[in-house]
Order: structure tokens, then C-alpha cells, then sequence
């Protein structure tokens, strides 16, 4: 794993984690080095009892050797396993018997009162080493001599070997324990965390009025959570001043939009020559036009304030398609409602009236020469189909149509093309009677909308 893929994966994964790893290896960092420095001071402090005890050997040897010549063989040492030899010319005069018949230790004349401690890993005797050599020089009736007291410090390895062997075991089960105890530490800690990452992840638009928990105790999280919810108390009044404020322009509108509609209807049929007749058909469709946008954002801001619901009444959904299928602008291209069947859905019927109409006003836009509409039902849902022999929806495209204000591209438009919201309104009424809705390809090579409810 290189350096670039361990940075990915410690990304990767939480902070709970990373919390658990960053102690777990400080902590098991301060162990390792307060044992090695435990285990440094004790092997130190062992040597140095080892070289006390042969310092002890070595002045009772020089002891006895002022007052009386030293017989061959020495008596073993009594503290300690240690071979003595006491050299003169180079040539051993006295020893232990473990040291019996061995040449000198070192090869180095100690002067009277002089001493050293040497290290030496082996000696010429039958025994193992690493040893520690304390050489000292001592005055005698026959002359000087060095006096040479071997320690064997084997053991004092051994004991640190195992020391070190149990530290470690102690040391990996300890930080296991430490580890367990710290996730569940550090669970609890970021518990208030989870809980407004949660409560977060389900505030949307429609319910900016939820506010995320904040803790009991007044910490750096308790003061994460307040700026959250002051932000959320912010964007919950601008959200609600612009939805008033769209719904109460498009309920102003309407007024004067009727009131506009029906001069213009009035005066279409007291309307003398031919050119005036067609102005005022135009401008009695664009008028048509200005109404269904108001209506449209009157039914978006309903929508957004949560005061739109689907209920629980049975609708009968052929008849809502026939009705919307009669009373359809779609200039004049035909409608097929052929594969229409009895269907009930729960819902309210002026709310799936829109969608139908919105999905034959758009398919009509586009279609080249034909609009069928089906109803058909399946084990669970209502299943409606519009299709249309028009340039179609292209696939990257079929899930921004369903955004307000979204339309596609050019082919699409021909100039007539509506204010983006017609799917949008279709998708926000199927939402909320909790169906589904799904842009593919018709099979007369144009766009096919289907729409599942629940039947009733």
C-alpha cells in the first residue's frame, strides 16, 4: 500500500475510528517507551549488583591474601556464581574450582588499590557467558598480584528476555482493554454528533421547521448544534417570506388575469374584422397561458408549505383521465384513450386532474401527429402511460425535467414550450400520493411518461 491509498483509507473512515486509532497507538507509544526504559533501568540495576558482588569477592580475596599465602583452590564464592583467580606474572596461582586450570581472565597487570570492571562475552572455563569481570590489584607478603572475579550474567538476560516477553503480552492485552474502553468512550461522545447527523439528514426544504438536538452539556458539539439550528430558524423565515411571497403574487394575479380573460373572450365575440379577431385570440392564449402559470405556482407554494395532502378517499380513475382527455388543449392533435380501464386510486380527484391534464398539455407541445393515454392496473399500483410521437426526452435529461423551470433543449421548445413547471407539478402530486413516476422511451419513438399510484 503506498502512501496515496493509506491517506484514501484513513479518509475513509470515521472519526470514531480515527479517534480509537490516534489514542490506541499514543497510548501503546507511551507504553513501549516507559517499558523499555523500566526494563533499561532494571537490567542496570542488576549489573550493578553484580558488580558490587564481585567487588565484595574481589577485596575478600585481596584480604585474605595480605595476612596468608592463598592456597591453590579457593573456596566458592558465597553471594554469587562467580570463578576468582588471583594472577601473578601472568601466571595463575590461585583460583576456584570452576576456574581450575584456565588461563588468566585478562591479560592485564593490576596495580595495589586499582580496580575496573570489564565486559566479556567468554572466558577460558567450561562456562557460559556474558560476563562481568571485575579485576582489582592487591598487595601480598610475596609480591603483587592481580586478582580477577568473573560474574556470570546470563541470567540477568534471561530475566529481562522473560520481563520483556510478559511486558509485551501485558502490554497488547492492556491496549486491547484500552481499546474497547476507548470506543465505547468515544461512542458515547459522539453520540450528540450521530443524532443531529441524522436529524440533519431529514430536514429537507418542506420541513425546515425541525431543528436538530442539542446536548445537556454546553461543549464544542452543544455549540456546533445551536449554530445548526440558528441557521435552520434562518433559512426556515427566508424559505417562509418567499413562499408567501409566490403565493400571494400569484394570488394577486389572478384577478386581474380573469378579469383579462373574460374582456378578451367578451370582445373576441363582438370583435368586427378579421385582424383584430386574430390579436385577440392571441392574446387570449397568452392570457390562457399567464393562468395556468399562477395556477401552477399557487399549487408549488401549497406544495412547499406542507398544506397539500393526497387523503384516503377512493377516486375513480377513469373517469378523471376521460374528463381530462375531453377537456385537453392539444391543438389538433388526436387523442387515443383506447386501453383506458376501471381503475380506483386514493387521492383527492382535483390534484390527479392536474396531472393528467399537465401530462397531456406537455405531450401535446411535442408530439408530432398522436397521443395515446392508457390505464391499466397491477397487483399494487394504478398504472398510467402517456406517450407521444415527438422528438422524445434524451436519457441524461429525463430527471432534470422533473425540476422546476427545467425544459430540455431546442428541439423540444418549437417556440411553445411552457415555463418548465408542468412535470415538475406532476412529479410533487405523485410524490405526495406517494407514487412514482418514470420518463423512458414510447414505443411510437417519442417520450412516455408513466405514473404509479396506489390503487385504493
Amino acid at each position: 500500500m503506498n502512501q496515496r491509498s493509506a491517506t484514501r483509507w484513513y479518509r475513509r473512515i470515521s472519526l470514531r475510528t480515527r479517534m480509537l486509532i490516534i489514542s490506541s497507538v499514543a497510548v501503546m507509544a507511551v507504553l513501549v517507551i516507559g517499558g523499555v526504559l523500566i526494563l533499561t533501568l532494571i537490567r542496570a540495576e542488576l549489573i550493578d549488583s553484580a558488580d558490587d558482588a564481585g567487588s565484595d569477592a574481589a577485596e575478600s580475596v585481596a584480604a585474605l591474601a595480605k595476612t596468608t599465602t592463598l592456597p591453590p583452590v579457593l573456596a566458592p564464592t558465597e553471594d554469587i556464581a562467580a570463578a576468582v583467580q588471583v594472577v601473578k606474572d601472568g601466571r595463575v596461582i590461585s583460583s576456584t574450582q570452576n576456574a581450575a586450570g584456565a588461563e588468566p581472565f585478562l591479560d592485564r597487570k593490576m596495580r595495589p588499590f586499582e580496580e575496573i570492571v570489564l565486559d566479556r562475552d567468554f572466558l577460558p572455563f567450561d562456562e557460559d557467558g556474558p560476563f562481568r569481570v571485575v579485576a582489582a590489584g592487591s598487595e601480598t607478603p610475596n609480591g603483587d598480584v592481580s586478582i580477577y572475579v568473573a560474574v556470570d550474567v546470563e541470567d540477568v538476560d534471561e530475566v529481562m528476555d522473560v520481563a520483556g516477553d510478559i511486558g509485551l503480552g501485558g502490554l497488547v492485552v492492556l491496549v486491547a482493554l484500552l481499546a474497547a474502553v476507548l470506543w465505547g468512550v468515544i461512542g458515547r461522545a459522539l453520540a450528540p454528533v450521530t443524532a443531529i447527523r441524522e436529524r440533519a439528514d431529514e430536514i429537507t426544504g418542506s420541513n425546515l421547521h425541525q431543528r436538530v438536538p442539542e446536548p445537556v452539556v454546553h461543549d464544542e458539539i452543544f455549540a456546533l448544534a445551536r449554530t445548526i439550528n440558528e441557521m435552520l430558524a434562518r433559512l426556515e423565515d427566508s424559505a417562509n417570506r418567499q413562499e408567501a411571497f409566490v403565493a400571494d403574487a400569484a394570488h394577486e394575479l389572478r384577478s386581474p388575469i380573469t378579469s383579462l380573460q373574460a374582456r378578451l373572450e367578451t370582445e373576441l365575440r363582438s370583435a368586427g374584422t378579421h385582424t383584430d379577431d386574430q390579436l385577440v385570440r392571441e392574446l387570449l392564449h397568452d392570457t390562457f397561458r399567464m393562468r395556468r402559470l399562477v395556477d401552477h405556482l399557487l399549487l408549488l407554494a401549497r406544495s412547499d408549505a406542507g398544506t397539500i395532502s393526497a387523503g384516503t378517499a377512493p377516486v375513480d380513475m377513469e373517469e378523471v383521465v376521460r374528463e381530462s382527455v375531453a377537456t385537453a388543449e392539444t391543438g389538433a392533435i388526436p387523442i387515443s384513450s383506447e386501453h383506458v380501464e376501471p381503475v380506483q386510486v386514493r387521492g383527492q380527484p382535483a390534484l390527479l386532474e392536474h396531472v393528467v391534464s399537465n401530462l397531456l398539455e406537455n405531450a401535446g407541445r411535442y408530439a408530432d401527429s398522436s397521443i395515446d393515454v392508457s390505464l391499466q392496473a397491477n397487483s399494487r399500483h394504478a398504472v398510467l402511460t402517456v406517450d407521444d410521437d415527438g422528438p422524445g426526452i434524451p436519457e441524461d435529461l429525463r430527471d432534470g425535467v422533473l425540476e422546476r423551470f427545467v425544459r430540455v433543449d431546442q428541439s423540444r421548445e418549437r417556440g411553445t414550450g411552457g415555463a418548465g413547471l408542468g412535470l415538475a407539478i406532476v412529479a410533487e402530486i405523485v410524490r405526495v400520493h406517494e407514487g412514482e413516476i418514470e420518463i423512458t422511451d414510447s414505443p411510437s419513438g417519442g417520450a412516455r411518461v408513466q405514473i404509479l399510484l396506489p390503487l385504493s
